[in-house]
């Protein structure tokens, strides 16, 4: 049960949760339990590798007794530098399971990125792929005080163990400490968001519930499991049904995506708003009659990008709202398709509640723009470090940062980041404004708008254009396009066309696919 005396202000809500659960150790151990031989992961590739609930669960208590025996002691921090596999599975739910602290790590950031979260989180292990070894040596002589262990295969790692030797499990409730994710900052270095077992739990449940996963739900997981969407959404939630995951390891070609739904029949799966578009500028159709629904998150789902999918493709796309430091999700429209309101982020899932609040904390009306501020028990203890750094939770609420509004009948609308946010002349611009026009020109295949500085105005604003191959279109036929379709103080001065640059070929996305619009201003002020 949830002890709400050891919840921090902005996780108490006034609802109830009947988690059944202590940790997420206990989760995996009951649905061994009722699926014993049942398929719980399938890691497609070379070695095609997959495993039974109760297979699974035998390799994680061997390792669990390889990290015991390493000296590891609850609380520690381990971190884990691996791209999408078995071994990331394996340690993170070994680590979970002896109270360990789990630190996920980009194994794409360069290794002054990847020193710094080790240090930052006072980090006693590493344990990394051994394909990063030239990155890890490249650093390991400035660890101090860090054991290193590059890792091969889970079999090579729990060689080692000496069976003889009796081990107990150090006892982990539901407000310890589970996992570091280290989020990118607007300016310097990353922040860790400290996620408690209550928080992977809470949403991974709520999760499960809102789209009624069962124990015949199988899960594509395509994005990284060192983010908290795939750790929760595609690994946590179907689990907490007794379904199965399929985890694609190391990087997906989106070429692959539909041949792999349709070989696993995939039920379900999560992805950022950049995938479904570049899903659509592909040639591939779709095979499967599995796919029941798409999670959408992390970016705008641009209206005319969610009727192009849901048209060629006859899947629905759910599009959600939410942030590391609510662990993943917060709110999702509603549930089956027919009940969704088009265009909404959705409602409130049963482990928070969210409101929108003015610059004093005061809610505002409904149809008011203001800030998305969210409470519950999946909203994080805070960031890890000095106060100063916990600003955002504040007042009993965590304080987003994004800019929307709530209608009368409960539903939330995303508008924007506040960073991302243009202010051109006095007139608040959101990016996505534009972005919605542009994208439904059928020659665009990607494209991102930013401000850019003004004498006079302040911001001005640019876009950056990418379009298809075999397209003619100029900048002329585009302004023209749009020239009825936005306001004249929101039309781009600017139009970057990415087909034109050599040094940029791509909009630049994190590992998530979310558009990186910091990396688009860096190069627009490189070039000015």
């Amino acid at each position: 049960m949830i002890n709400k005396s050891l919840l921090r202000e902005h996780q108490k809500i006034d609802s109830s949760l009947n988690l059944e659960y202590n940790n997420v150790y206990d989760l995996l151990s009951t649905k061994v339990k009722e699926n014993n031989k049942k398929i719980f992961l399938i890691c497609p590739g070379k070695d095609n590798d997959q495993f039974t609930y109760s297979e699974f669960k035998a390799i994680v208590d061997q390792t669990s007794k390889f990290l015991i025996q390493s000296g590891l002691k609850k609380n520690d921090k381990i971190s884990l530098i691996f791209h999408n596999s078995p071994e990331f599975l394996v340690l993170y739910f070994a680590g979970l399971s002896c109270g360990l602290t789990i630190v996920p790590i980009n194994p794409d950031l360069s290794p002054r990125e990847i020193k710094y979260i080790i240090e930052d989180s006072d980090s006693k292990y590493v344990f990394y792929n051994h394909t990063l070894e030239s990155k890890i040596v490249s650093i390991e002589n400035n660890l101090t005080n860090i054991t290193l262990r590059k890792t091969g295969t889970i079999k090579e790692l729990i060689s080692s163990i000496d069976n003889e030797i009796n081990f107990k499990q150090n006892k982990t409730s539901l407000s310890d400490t589970a996992v570091i994710i280290y989020t990118s900052g607007t300016t310097g270095n990353p922040k860790g968001v400290i996620l408690t077992h209550l928080n992977l739990l809470s949403d991974a449940m709520s999760i499960s519930n809102w789209f009624k996963f069962n124990n015949e739900t199988r899960c594509l997981c395509i994005l990284p499991l060192f983010h908290n969407n795939g750790q929760i959404t595609t690994l946590l939630a179907p689990l907490y049904a007794g379904g199965s995951t399929v985890i694609v390891k190391g990087k997906i070609s989106l070429y692959a995506f539909w041949d792999l739904v349709n070989e696993y029949k995939a039920t379900w799966t999560s992805v950022m708003a950049s995938i479904l578009s570049i899903l659509l500028s592909l040639p591939n159709e779709r095979k499967d009659n599995s796919l029941r629904a798409i999670l959408c998150g992390g970016q705008i789902l641009t209206r005319s990008v969610q009727d192009q999918f849901e048209s060629r493709f006859n899947v629905p796309i759910f599009e959600g709202y939410g942030l590391t430091e609510t662990t993943s999700f917060s709110c999702i429209n509603n549930y089956p398709a027919e009940k969704r309101k088009i265009g909404s982020i959705g409602k409130s899932l049963i482990t928070n509640e969210i409101a929108i609040l003015n610059e004093n904390d005061e809610e505002v009306d409904e149809n008011t723009e203001g800030e998305i501020c969210i409470r519950g028990y999946n909203v994080a203890n805070g960031y890890l470090g000095d106060l100063e750094k916990n600003h955002a939770f504040r007042n009993g609420w965590f304080h987003s940062g994004d800019y929307g509004k709530k209608d009368s009948k409960g539903n939330f609308y995303f508008h924007g980041r506040q960073d991302s946010l243009i202010i051109k002349g006095g007139e608040n611009i959101y990016p996505a404004e534009i972005e919605n026009v542009l994208y439904s020109h059928p020659d665009i295949e990607e494209c991102a708008v930013i401000g850019i500085p003004h004498k006079l105005l302040g911001e001005d604003i640019c876009v950056f254009i990418k379009i298809k191959n075999e397209s003619q279109l100029t900048e002329n036929g585009l302004k023209e396009f749009y020239k009825n379709k936005i306001a004249d103080y929101k039309q781009p001065q600017k139009i970057i066309l990415i087909n034109d640059l050599d040094d940029l070929t791509e909009i630049p996305k994190g590992p998530t696919k979310k558009i990186l619009y910091r990396k688009l201003r860096e190069y627009y002020e490189g070039k000015n």
